[in-house]
């Protein structure tokens, strides 16, 4: 481990070598020479350290060289601190004139400069001596192999990982049989799931809690993780924590059986317990014996995953599911899956030792995900039979096999050295803690673990999203989230790999990364002060606290700190001395009451990262904060002020994400223009206040290649809003695109055109995925689509003058809209007539792929066809007064939903598919002039789940037939009928729907409930709404629940 670490840190010691022997400090202060020798040492002690890795289990002495390697920390705290006065004279050079920026006087400065020249010249000393001694021992330089061209998988294709099961069919269906059905009468059955770590107890307990027939079964379900052993009363208060998604108010066990029970009574519930640590009989007895007073529903579940044998009762024993290895052949499929690309024939060779290396893993699913992770990165049979041929295969004991064949893993993966060090910084979470992908790059990079890289133009996020990447595509990271892009935001660690990366971060990390977290301390305990007894400040670097904290906090003693969360922590003020954390690069204040920040925080040049979140009661920033050069992310809860924020020049992301326009000087437009790094989303408003093309043209949004999205948007109707926007291009790989209360009458050409200009060449957006106009009630014309590949959504609302999307005259107007379009949403437009001019009403017009399709408030349309084939999954119309038919919905057999409501004027709807099996959900509600339902509508969508309906014409006597509706006794689990007060009687029809659960009955003028109402048994909701010839108080006597 300590050959990673050093050479990540010697790396990153290197580079800032590099940029202070070229800057004039380091020739004007004399310290040339001495940062070339100490270049050419850390270089010499880099080349030997893969040797001394090799042979420290052969070689007496080289566990103790690596010990002394500490010192490659004190060399980067030594250039870090010449870096920060580096950057100190940066600022002040800025802000002479300006701004009086303290600086240091002129004793003072030649103290501090003749103290950095010995610093250095002491780390010279002791890391020439290291590098003697390995001279002595023997070692050897590393000689440079072959670069390793790696393929991580694409970010945006579903993890293999992502809720797979393979080879534990018969288990699962085991465990469902089990709680729907053997014992459906137990008032609670406790199911446990037991095998070695690894061995896939929580992804069959997964696939289980997913699995259709569970979630039909169970009202309530709930998912905790518990792995440590805690007393019955801990473990209530997680259970309602996590049914209830707050803390009980009482932590008294009376109150938290109360509290279970308003959540759970009445209800049958499924709860997964994973990863549970107590075996005792007695536990689970009181378990079970608390469990039982809640009055749910008989039949309820507890699924328990564990690593122990004989774990609870003899029920829980007998009805448990112990997992043994998977076959070689389920273990094959998973191997292959990761380790050779898909669709491609394997070469023989490789097959063959991969189906060797298989065996090896002996039935481990989860070493068969990593150890394939591995090498899909190699198609170099050496690599692999490197890997099959390692002793750790022959290792006796089970663990200290499962533990080295990770390591083994871990040492061919790309990028070893940083994924390494960046995966053993992961060990300071907690087991199951979820871990957001921004958090832990920005982590890594206060660390100083990764690096930007030059050589590919790649910045320090980017590095460590590949890093990321990396660990995700080789099954160390798991359970993964992703955003509606299908980007990586979230994932965990498997229990078994977390202990493994504790298991990295031994005595060597340590030295060059202490690290304290909330678990270090009891409650109560005056944290700052025991850390100061221990001895701890002047090294510690990495700092998460969650508690309450003393009043007073004085940061003077934490000389190395590169980390500081008190996040919760209830700090109301914060100390000056924070401004002498000269290595900061990571500052988390967010759920605090803090009022203001100190002018000190001015002071932190290296600081990266600043999150505020949620703190409520900060409402002002000191002018200080404009220091801050190489802040690259920033989040508050208030805007900071323009003038500040122009002068942050490292900024990547900015959070809230609003630049609003003022006319005062230092607040306009331009500020906009010094943030060339600026990414993520930025919405620009009071466009107003631009006075002209050329200031827009000042911010410079084309440069910023990292923006990805963009909003634009004006407050009154005032100025010249077509040059403005004329002069705001986007970049060209901006993928969302937002233009909000634009006046003009016509959009700028490149909106037209969606194709920026820069510097005299036409760019298309054609990363564009979404654009949305909002209230752009002039324009008469919509931008062209149809060169936007990647375009998914589109929003149009408010547009009061558009009549169509497309007018007649434009070349090709018999072709849809867009080839790409996913979803399309149109609101409020009083005018729109078609969406093609002189076409059909079809959703073939608009998208061959469309998938949604959602129109309201659009008064005059009047008619819709889709009797052509089209892939639709959801049709919204609602609020359409002047739709008169819709003639035909023949064509769309792939309807999931399809709703129709409050359209006065819809007298019929005909043209049904003749079969729709998709069809889940249908609302046809409203639409006072339909007298009848579409003909044979029950033959078509045979297999609804939840159906609305009415209310319809008033000049009814009775609701409408329901003739047919019987087909769906199987199915249909929610319906809900409106009607009209001198309606009373309800269908009879209801009666035969044998898997209803949820019946609403809105006013209707029924007197009396009908028998055969009273007698379906399967239904758990039922309620009478408005409906007020009906007693209440007889209903509640009738239907018992």
């Amino acid at each position: 481990m300590a050959d990673a670490l050093v050479t990540v840190v010697a790396d990153a010691i290197l580079k800032k070598v590099a940029s202070i022997a070229a800057n004039e400090i380091g020739i004007v202060w004399g310290y040339k020479e001495k940062l070339h020798t100490l270049e050419g040492t850390l270089k010499m002690i880099r080349a030997k350290l893969q040797d001394a890795e090799n042979e420290k289990g052969q070689k007496h002495g080289v566990m103790e060289w690596l010990k002394q390697l500490k010192d490659v920390g004190e060399a980067d705290d030594v250039m870090d601190e010449v870096h920060y006065e580096m950057l100190r004279r940066e600022v002040k050079n800025r802000d002479q004139v300006r701004i009086k920026v303290p600086s240091l006087p002129s004793l003072k400065k030649l103290s501090f400069r003749r103290e950095l020249g010995h610093k250095i010249k002491n780390i010279n000393e002791k890391l020439s001596q290291i590098n003697k001694q390995a001279n002595e021992l023997g070692l050897q330089n590393e000689q440079p192999g072959p670069v390793v061209q790696y393929r991580p998988y694409p970010e945006t294709v579903p993890n293999l990982d992502e809720f797979k099961i393979v080879g534990r069919e018969d288990e699962e269906e085991r465990i469902i049989h089990l709680l729907t059905e053997t014992r459906k009468e137990e008032k609670l059955t406790i199911v446990p799931i037991v095998g070695m770590s690894g061995m896939g107890k929580t992804t069959l307990a997964k696939s289980v809690y997913n699995n259709p027939k569970i979630q039909q079964r169970f009202d309530v379900k709930a998912w905790l993780c518990v792995s440590v052993k805690v007393d019955i009363k801990t473990l209530l208060a997680k259970i309602y924590e996590s049914v209830a998604g707050e803390k009980p108010k009482s932590v008294e066990m009376a109150n938290i059986i109360i509290s279970l029970e308003e959540k759970l009574s009445s209800k049958r519930y499924l709860l997964v317990l994973d990863d549970v640590w107590d075996e005792g009989r007695s536990h689970w007895e009181e378990f079970k014996r608390h469990m039982m007073m809640i009055k749910s529903q008989i039949g309820s579940g507890v699924i328990v995953t564990t690593r122990k044998l004989d774990i609870g009762t003899k029920a829980m024993t007998m009805d448990s599911c112990p997992l043994k290895g998977l076959s070689n052949d389920h273990c094959w499929y998973i191997f292959k899956e990761r380790a050779f690309l898909a669709g491609q024939s394997p070469q023989p060779e490789l097959e063959k030792i991969g189906h060797d290396i298989v065996k090896k893993c002996r039935g481990l699913p989860l070493l068969v995900k990593v150890i394939g992770g591995v090498l899909q990165n190699y198609s170099d049979p050496e690599k692999w039979l490197a890997i099959r041929n390692n002793k750790v295969w022959d290792l006796e004991d089970e663990t200290e096999r499962v533990q080295k064949s990770l390591e083994l893993s871990l040492d061919n993966l790309p990028r070893r050295s940083i994924a390494k060090q960046c995966f053993a910084s992961c060990s300071i979470f907690k087991k199951d803690k979820v871990m957001k992908r921004k958090k832990l790059v920005q982590l890594w990079m206060a660390l100083g673990l990764i690096q930007a890289d030059e050589e590919r133009n790649k910045e320090l996020e980017d590095v460590g999203n590949d890093i990321f990447q990396i660990l995700v595509s080789n099954s160390l990271f798991q359970d993964v989230r992703r955003d509606e892009y299908g980007h990586i935001t979230h994932c965990s660690m498997h229990d078994l790999v977390h202990d493994f990366s504790l298991s990295l971060s031994n005595l060597e990390s340590k030295c060059l990364v202490g690290v304290m977290n909330y678990n270090f301390c009891q409650e109560n305990t005056n944290v700052f002060f025991l850390i100061e007894r221990r001895m701890m400040a002047r090294t510690l670097r990495t700092f998460f606290f969650f508690r309450e904290v003393e009043k007073n906090v004085s940061f003077q003693r934490f000389q190395s700190m590169r980390i500081l969360i008190l996040k919760r922590s209830g700090i109301k003020k914060i100390d000056d001395s924070i401004g002498g954390l000269v290595h900061l690069r990571y500052l988390d204040f967010s759920y605090t009451r803090i009022h203001v920040l100190p002018e000190s925080i001015g002071k932190l040049y290296h600081l990266q990262t600043l999150k505020l979140q949620s703190c409520y009661s900060l409402n002002k920033f000191p002018e200080s904060m404009r220091n801050l050069i190489n802040l690259r992310f920033c989040k508050s809860v208030e805007s900071i002020p323009n003038n500040i924020v122009g002068q942050l020049t490292s900024l990547r992301t900015l959070m809230p994400n609003s630049f609003s326009v003022l006319r005062n000087k230092g607040h306009g437009i331009k500020e906009l223009g010094r943030l060339k790094h600026l990414g993520g989303k930025l919405c620009i408003s009071n466009l107003e206040n631009v006075r002209s093309k050329e200031d827009a043209v000042m911010a410079d949004l084309s440069r910023k290649k990292n923006l990805n999205e963009i909003e634009f948007e004006w407050n009154t109707c005032y100025g010249n809003h077509k040059e403005v926007l004329e002069g705001l291009q986007p970049p060209g790989d901006v993928k969302i695109l937002t233009i909000n209360k634009f006046s003009g009458d016509n959009f700028p050409e490149w909106v037209m055109k969606m194709a920026v200009n820069i510097d005299g060449k036409e760019t298309p957006l054609d990363k564009l995925v979404s654009v949305g106009l909002y209230y752009c009630t002039g324009c008469l014309s919509f931008p062209m689509l149809e060169h936007l590949p990647l375009l998914q959504d589109l929003v149009i609302s408010n547009m009061e003058s558009l009549t169509c999307l497309r007018s007649s005259d434009v070349t090709r107007s018999t072709e849809p809209l867009s080839l790409s379009l996913r979803s399309l949403q149109l609101s409020f437009l009083k005018r729109l007539e078609k969406w093609i001019d002189g076409a059909p009403n079809s959703s073939k017009m608009i998208s061959p792929v469309l998938e949604r399709l959602e129109i309201t408030y659009c008064p005059n349309i009047i008619l819709l066809d889709e009797c052509h084939p089209h892939p639709l999954v959801s049709l919204s119309i609602s609020f359409c007064t002047g739709l008169v038919s819709i003639k035909s919905i023949q064509g769309l057999t792939s309807l999931v939903s399809l709703y129709i409501n409050n359209c006065p004027s819809l007298s019929q709807i005909t043209n049904l598919p003749k079969q729709c099996h998709s069809l889940k959900n249908l609302d046809i509600t409203y639409c006072l002039k339909l007298t009848s339902l579409p003909h044979k509508m029950f033959d078509c969508f045979a297999f609804l789940n939840e159906l609305e309906l009415g209310p319809f014409s008033k000049e009814l006597n009775s609701f409408p037939s329901l003739q047919g509706i019987q087909k769906l006794r199987n199915h249909l689990h929610s319906l809900v009928l409106r009607g009209w007060d001198h309606w009373e009687s309800m269908p009879e029809e209801i009666q035969h729907l044998t898997s209803l659960t949820r019946l609403q009955i809105h006013k209707f003028g029924i007197q009396e409930l009908p028998m055969w109402l009273t007698n379906m048994s399967s239904i758990r909701e039922m309620s009478f709404i408005s409906c007020h010839r009906l007693d209440e108080e007889k209903v509640k006597q009738e239907v018992k629940p």
